[in-house]
């Protein structure tokens, strides 16, 4: 979740792409648009079309298998799933759970023989994975193994947290390995090629929203809160920097409410700020919530604090349900967000600023409304039938 390093990471780097302007007054292509677009035409398939291919899936996630693997199953002939969740049920796609034995630990280890078994019994022309350990190495074993095609998926903070835990030659050597990487955006791109993975491996991979539950409220319906920040309670979110943030906007005398969606570890240093600062008649904590939706419907703007991240989904939903984002510069964020057109991109982190980009919201309403209209591009660029032309994609240089 940290900003892009600067510096080239060589002249090949096929991934390192500044915006570019689209000349119709709209605003700069995103960066993560300027790579699909770039990769669709480089990668060629040579071997059977998507539609032909039959791939098996190894995967922990739980919730989230429908919307990561759902547009997979939509355009590849053939989808297994070999999972942790037993309730994982997917149009198009053929799921083979682990028994519900043990602790979660011993389902994972079981998960990695059930891998090997579907692998040897039936035969398949690629295997899918999402995050590196454990799942990524299992499918790696499956192309040792098998030979088939392999395919990591980064999402979220995966390659910070390598980086930051236990980064160092195994996993940069575990990633060079794999025929396709795919990630959310331009900077996790540009990482993967300075671990060396060839720019020809690495893919754009949309961090899809379901557009039918994430979608504007009625113009008549009523606004509870002029900010929303939605995210665990985690160091890396940084929820107590909001709480600072509204204590900043606060001393400035204007009315305003706030509701902090999310529950987390910092759950108790959030109230106890919230205590010291005086502002818990401007802060509404709600606890956590599967599905915020209703919180953007009935607030205005998005605020996210968070020191380091990939491409948030809380920020697309938001901005799919029309609200504009306040936002730092932080991963691929840069990708989506460009200041003054969908949103305002603050210059650091300090509580000062996030506060003056939330008072030009307070104080223009026009403006404000304006950046949340661009802000509802998403709902076309991020949507689970993107996902799916992205998989073709990925499909294709696999078999290239």
């Amino acid at each position: 979740m940290s900003q892009p390093a600067p510096g080239s990471t060589g002249t090949n780097d096929a991934t390192t792409l500044e915006p570019a302007s689209t000349g119709d007054g709209k605003g700069p292509h995103t960066r993560a648009t300027a790579a699909r677009d770039q990769h669709q035409g480089t990668h060629t398939a040579t071997g059977s079309s998507p539609e032909e291919l039959r791939v098996l899936v190894v995967t922990g996630l739980a919730h989230k298998n429908e919307r990561h693997y759902g547009p997979l199953a939509d355009v590849a002939s053939e989808t297994t799933l070999v999972c942790l969740d037993p309730d994982t049920d997917i149009d198009g796609a053929t799921a083979v759970p682990v028994p519900d034995i043990g602790p979660r630990i011993v389902r994972i280890v079981f998960l990695f023989f059930l891998a090997l078994y579907e692998g040897y019994r039936n035969e398949y022309d690629a295997v899918a994975s999402i995050s590196l350990v454990p799942y990524g190495i299992y499918a790696l074993v499956l192309k040792s193994l098998y030979g088939y095609p392999a395919h990591l998926g980064i999402i979220g903070i995966d390659l910070d947290h390598h980086a930051r835990q236990w980064y160092g030659a195994g996993p940069r050597w575990a990633f060079r390995r794999f025929n396709v990487v795919s990630v959310p955006g331009s900077d996790h791109a540009e990482r993967l090629v300075r671990c060396g993975v060839a720019p020809t491996r690495i893919e754009i991979l949309t961090n899809a929203i379901d557009v039918e539950t994430y979608r504007p409220p009625d113009d008549d319906a009523e606004t509870d809160y002029e900010f929303v920040w939605v995210g665990r309670f985690s160091e890396e979110k940084d929820p107590v920097r909001f709480v600072r943030v509204v204590a900043e906007l606060d001393a400035t005398g204007r009315e305003f409410r706030a509701a902090m969606v999310g529950d987390g570890a910092l759950r108790d240093d959030v109230v106890a700020e919230i205590d010291r600062l005086g502002v818990g008649d401007r802060i509404d904590l709600v606890g956590w919530a599967d599905d915020p939706v209703s919180y953007y419907q009935r607030s205005k703007v998005f605020v996210l604090t968070s020191s380091r991240d990939a491409l948030p989904l809380v920020m697309l939903e938001a901005m799919a349900t029309g609200l504009a984002p306040v936002v730092p510069a932080v991963g691929s964020i840069p990708d989506v967000v460009g200041d003054g057109h969908n949103g305002l991109v603050v210059a650091d982190r300090e509580p000062a600023t996030f506060a003056a980009a939330m008072a030009r919201c307070l104080d223009d309403p026009d403006e404000r409304d304006a950046l949340a209209a661009n802000a509802t591009d998403v709902r076309s660029s991020f949507s689970l039938t993107q996902a799916g032309e992205d998989w073709r994609r990925i499909l294709a240089t696999l078999e290239a």
